[in-house]
């Protein structure tokens, strides 16, 4: 049932415990963050233009980025440090080769876009029995991890962090088509090596909830533009149940299960929310909005109002975003609880875009 929303002055935990609640809310809850894509195609205005907007999880990061990957970073992401001026090739175009803390090798060649991996070391089933996991959050990490989370929830934030997957982690690990192919099939392998990588995944849930986060991030992009990449039934078969376990877990906890997935994903929200996910991050351009909020609304799930990025952040003109966010305010409500408000800036949105967009979320949120 949809409340009135609330004129009275909440914390950001507040705000975003009634917003998961789908209660209603003073304004309308925020997630916002300036990256290093961001900071290399703007500068230090976006770090600035964002301060004047901060939302309910964390502070505007103030951290430098550098130009190579350091030991501070958990999970090491090729897109977390700046371009270094020997990462262009002749012709001037950016060449990042990279290999990850699990053995794949990656060839970036945009910079804060996810690459491409050069050399997986699962192409044969074979290699499975004596891969390694890396470490699940190293000790030398940890404490340094921790402080932060309880930095931010003394300050008033809601805290999340993570991000555990399953099929995505597979297909960069092992070639693309055959993990396909595997699901399809139900391969014994796939099977087993997804068992072993579920254990994993609850050690690294634990191993934030032990951190102290709010709330843990989990992510599969298991959609096109239009369709499902696997069918609903080897869904329900081989990730649902492991999924189901996580989000166990972190309730029993007493933490919330945010789950991000990209392309059309319709014919699996009913299953979302028997897994017991909060909320979901969804791509809102491959979907009918008024009904999907509708649906999403009616299984209790929460939404990311995230502004769509290929089209409109990257090509429309800054009266085309405000439009659009007034839009999403309109079909989602966010002060009424049930969703939130989502900024994130990828490499090629022009800066006039970005200032209406945050211009339009200041004003949702007087």
């Amino acid at each position: 049932m949809i409340t009135e929303s609330s004129s009275f002055p909440m914390t950001s935990r507040e705000r975003v415990v009634n917003m998961l609640d789908f209660k209603g809310v003073d304004k309308p809850a925020l997630e916002c963050d300036v990256n290093s894509v961001a900071i290399y195609e703007h500068g230090e205005k976006i770090r600035d233009l964002f301060k004047g907007c901060v939302g309910d999880f964390g502070e505007i990061n103030d951290n430098p980025y550098h130009d190579e990957p350091g030991s501070d970073v958990f999970d090491r992401d090729g897109r977390m440090w700046l371009p270094r001026p020997g990462e262009y090739d002749r012709n001037g175009d950016f060449l990042r080769i990279f290999e990850d803390d699990w053995g794949v090798q990656w060839r970036y060649r945009i910079f804060g876009v996810q690459g491409i991996p050069l050399k997986s070391p699962l192409d044969d089933w074979a290699q499975a029995e004596q891969y390694a996991f890396p470490a699940v959050i190293p000790d030398h990490q940890f404490t340094a991890i921790k402080n932060q989370i309880e930095d931010q929830k003394n300050k008033g934030f809601y805290v999340k962090r993570g991000w555990v997957n399953y099929m995505e982690r597979t297909y960069s690990l092992r070639n693309f088509e055959d993990v396909l192919a595997d699901i399809a099939l139900l391969d014994d392998d796939l099977l087993r090596f997804t068992e072993r990588y579920h254990q994993h995944n609850v050690a690294l849930v634990n191993r934030w909830i032990e951190a102290g986060a709010d709330a843990i991030q989990l992510a599969d992009d298991f959609g096109t533009q239009s369709s499902l990449l696997i069918s609903p039934e080897r869904f329900r078969q081989i990730y649902m149940p492991y999924y189901k376990e996580l989000a166990s877990i972190i309730h029993r906890a007493g933490k919330h299960a945010f789950y991000h997935v990209c392309g059309y994903v319709e014919p699996l929200l009913e299953d979302f929310a028997e897994i017991g996910f909060d909320t979901i991050w969804p791509q809102l351009d491959v979907y009918q909005l008024e009904g999907f909020a509708r649906k999403c609304r009616s299984l209790h799930l929460a939404v990311a109002i995230h502004p769509e990025r290929s089209e409109l952040m990257t090509n429309g003109r800054p009266d085309d975003i405000r439009r659009e966010m007034e839009r999403y305010y309109n079909i989602f409500r966010p002060d009424l609880g049930g969703s939130w408000l989502y900024l994130e800036i990828d490499n090629g949105f022009p800066y006039e875009n970005i200032v209406a967009m945050v211009e339009s979320v200041r004003e949702m949120r007087k």
